[in-house]
């Protein structure tokens, strides 16, 4: 447990302690948030009745009576803040909010604290502080005959104005000059490069009199930001994103040293106060150009977040994840192989963890559609979504190389279903995040060991030929579109499974090692060092060597291990089990 201290020094003194305890550990322990409470309250115990504390702490309580010795200055009571973080999902069951609010009131009765907060941080809101503390910059800039809107339900200020384009290049600058790429990521897509429509903006900037032009040529730049301040003509936006206008940017990024003082770009700025608001300004000033509105998916929460998964993953297995189309046409450290579109992240889920290989034809607008209840739910797991996409470029790398046939190209998708098949199960899987961590643990597992994975691929290969050699009647170029030919691989998939779960496998002929467990005046009984159920047999005395024996127990003795060969076809037509000869 950490402990800050801070103090406002002027004719008063303003006091607040904050505690922080991070956990590392996927729950909301309703103990061990009680264990924390404790030792708030045991840190403002008086000193002859608080519980023992480490050196580090004690230092800190004496820091805090100083501070209370100055408490004749105190404005007011002191103030505490209480920060629980925590890798899981804050969930108020289990009486956890009941606990919590117990433990404040306890506090709070104590009436020496003005003010008593408990702030939980769990997995999502640790991303978004660490994604807003990463976004916190300021531009400011002169915006000339702006004009207000109306008040709006869920904005709190809004203004249309004409600015200088050498002043909004500044907006895309960081200190060193470089385009500040970050202020896209909610724009539906990234930099299209220099097509038919931004070459045209570009020819109009250098066309002198089109550049006197552009603010009545092109359509505007849309900001949403957190916060907008504005003095006179002086405008200043705060953690601002452009969320229409990507195209224009770039492209008068490029030309900035061709840029004019009489050329303007209208600016549309939104301070909003409702994310809703903000996904339908995204929304709406997109659909003026031609997006097809399945692109708008890439804007959602679960797809930024998917992203942040992606590039998390350590550097020898990292994929991308282009969540905005061209993301990494720009970025020369981006194999673009390693490039995984929305496009192949769905085929990818849909083939691996909905048994659907046979599908992915599809336009991915449709299969967004038909499949919205069982893709990019808000609970599932990031994993499945890698590790799909992993499998598939795995399987693509290695018809590239010429390891398996290019003529399997067309059913990747069945190979990567029948590889989490033969690894886990067969199991359609959606909405269960917990269930789908638990599948790609083991899935990690076989892409962190390329000889493992190298064998589980061509075994998938055999269950795919065996399928397709029992659907001769369905034309070949319908194949890798027939879900009978699914069906059909994930029995093969399960026969192999069940065939290496077998413990019934020894048959007459076989030689296997044995150890004695009882000798008979005629035969002696031993139990087969094997994993097979079928376990034991007897060998008569006169398979015991190739000689008259007077006497079997001068022959062997218990606990002897010799090997024997198996010389009938079935176990269970005799009491004794298998009948066996010594191998000598």
């Amino acid at each position: 447990m950490n402990l800050f201290l801070y103090t406002i020094r002027s004719k008063s003194l303003n006091v607040k302690f904050i505690f922080i305890q991070s956990k590392t550990s996927e729950h909301f322990d309703s103990g061990e948030i009680g264990t924390f409470f404790y030792g708030v309250k045991n840190f403002f115990v008086d000193c002859d009745k608080r519980a023992t504390t480490n050196e580090k702490m004690e230092t800190l309580i004496r820091i805090k009576e100083i501070i209370y010795s100055f408490s004749v200055d105190m404005k007011q009571l002191p103030e505490i803040d209480l920060y629980y973080v925590s890798c899981g999902v804050c969930n108020e069951g289990n009486n956890l909010k009941d606990r919590i609010n117990l433990e404040l009131k306890e506090l709070k009765d104590t009436t020496i604290f003005s003010n008593v907060r408990f702030h939980p941080y769990d997995s999502e809101r640790i991303i978004t502080s660490y994604k807003e503390l990463k976004k916190k910059i300021a531009r400011s800039f002169t915006m000339d005959k702006k004009i207000t809107f109306p008040e709006t339900k869920g904005v709190k200020q809004s203004f249309l104005g004409l600015v200088k384009c050498k002043d909004f290049v500044k907006i895309l600058e960081d200190s060193d000059g470089n385009m500040l790429t970050n202020i896209f990521e909610d724009n539906v897509r990234d930099f299209q490069g220099y097509n038919t429509v931004n070459t045209e903006i570009a020819k109009t900037i250098e066309n002198p009199e089109d550049q006197e032009r552009f603010g009545i040529l092109n359509n505007g730049i849309t900001i949403v930001a957190n916060s907008i301040n504005v003095i006179g003509d002086i405008v200043t936006i705060y953690d601002y994103q452009i969320v229409n206008g990507c195209q224009t940017s770039y492209v008068l990024y490029d030309y900035r040293d061709r840029l004019h003082n009489n050329s303007y770009i209208m600016i549309k700025l939104i301070e909003v106060i409702d994310n809703e608001v903000s996904d339908r300004v995204i929304y709406t000033t997109n659909r003026q150009t031609e997006i097809k509105p399945e692109a708008f998916i890439s804007t959602k929460h679960f797809h930024k977040r998917l992203q942040d998964y992606y590039d998390s993953i350590e550097p020898q297995y990292r994929l991308y994840y282009e969540r905005r189309s061209k993301q990494y046409d720009l970025s020369d450290f981006v194999i673009k192989k390693k490039v995984v579109t929305l496009t192949t992240q769905i085929q990818s889920y849909l083939s691996m963890f909905l048994n659907e290989p046979h599908s992915t034809h599809r336009y991915y607008g449709e299969l967004l559609n038909a499949y919205k209840n069982k893709l990019f739910l808000d609970s599932d797991s990031y994993d499945p979504y890698f590790c799909a996409a992993y499998f598939a470029y795995y399987v693509d790398e290695k018809i590239r190389k010429n390891e398996i046939d290019r003529k399997y190209k067309q059913f990747k998708f069945h190979i990567i279903c029948a590889m989490r098949a033969l690894i886990s199960e067969s199991t359609v899987v959606f909405g269960k995040g917990t269930q789908q961590k638990k599948i790609c643990k083991t899935l990690w597992k076989y892409i962190k060991n390329s000889s493992d994975m190298y064998r589980m691929l061509k075994s998938a290969i055999t269950c795919l030929n065996s399928a397709i050699e029992t659907c001769q009647d369905i034309p070949e170029s319908s194949l890798h579109r027939s879900k009978e030919v699914t069906n059909s691989m994930l029995e093969f998939v399960n026969l192999t499974k069940r065939s290496g779960k077998s413990t019934t496998y020894l048959k007459m002929g076989d030689i296997v090692h044995c150890t004695v467990e009882s000798i008979n005046p005629y035969a002696v009984n031993v139990v087969l060092k094997t994993d097979d159920s079928r376990n034991y047999g007897s060998i008569y005395i006169s398979k015991l060597a190739k000689r008259w024996i007077d006497n079997i127990n001068d022959e062997v003795k218990i606990g002897d291990i010799f090997q024997v060969k198996i010389i009938n076809d079935d176990f269970y037509e005799k009491p004794w089990g298998w009948e066996l000869s010594r191998i000598l």
